[in-house]
């Protein structure tokens, strides 16, 4: 689940960064709750997902594209 929320963060950047963005975020804190194991590749997941959040409405705003 964190690697899926990996792919998805770097979705968001360039697509929709206002529905997407949130999701990842929300897909790596269930993987850091369940995992015991890999718990910091999720902390690292959910880092990445709100720089990821950060960054992809930044490039939507200054290039005109939708946040939705």
């Amino acid at each position: 689940m964190a690697a899926f929320s990996l792919a998805l963060s770097g979705i968001a950047i360039v697509r929709q960064p206002g529905l997407l963005a949130p999701a990842a975020i929300l897909v790596a804190l269930v993987a850091a709750r369940m995992s015991e194991a890999h718990r910091r590749l999720a902390a690292v997941a959910v880092g990445v997902a709100g720089v990821a959040f950060v960054l992809g409405l930044v490039v939507a705003v200054l290039t005109d594209a939708s946040l939705y």
